[in-house]
């Protein structure tokens, strides 16, 4: 038993870590970024996979390590207040981070990876609404949505298509892995 729970916590830690190295990766790809923040995140499949390989429930734990570890690096620098903040870091990885949750069947992967991208592009959606409207415009407006939600789009759908096509073969790769067992 205790083994077993050393083997989650090393795998927690690893995707953690892989999650903040293909961050920092992908901040060094210019065409990644957006140009008012936003990106389209090849990380994010780190999460998908942990949250299949682990859980749901420690899937969430990872993306909140994760956020802890991006944080710390310097990641996460917009700070306005409370509310946006968790819209804007928080609430779109936990939701990354529980795809399994909401995933069963024969194509659970690619149900948790679109509804976990939905969930977080209305998370990103929102803050852009009511806490970064486009310039001269105010907060909950009309403008507001329609720039919020074209902003957030393209990136949401990019960093989905990508998702898509990874974490399917990232995890029959490691299905192939004797020693690493799949929650249900």
């Amino acid at each position: 038993m205790r083994n077993d729970q050393t083997k989650q916590m090393a795998f927690m830690a690893l995707y953690a870590a892989l999650y903040v190295v293909l961050w920092y990766v992908g901040k060094f790809i210019p065409f990644l970024q957006m140009p008012q923040g936003g990106s389209i995140e090849i990380e994010l499949a780190v999460l998908f996979v942990a949250s299949y390989h682990l859980g749901w429930k420690k899937g969430i734990l990872v993306a909140l390590l994760s956020w802890l570890l991006q944080f710390i690096l310097g990641g996460g620098r917009w700070f306005l207040n409370v509310p946006q903040y968790l819209l804007d870091y928080i609430i779109p990885l936990s939701v990354v981070g529980m795809a399994s949750l909401y995933s069963k069947g024969k194509y659970r992967f690619y149900i948790g990876v679109i509804l976990g991208m939905i969930l977080k592009y209305i998370s990103n959606l929102l803050s852009g609404v009511y806490f970064w409207p486009p310039e001269d415009e105010v907060a909950g407006s009309l403008a507001a949505w329609i720039y919020s939600f074209t902003y957030n789009l393209w990136y949401n759908v990019a960093t989905l298509v990508v998702c898509i096509i990874l974490v399917p073969l990232l995890l029959n790769r490691l299905k192939n892995v004797n020693h690493i067992k799949f929650e249900e």
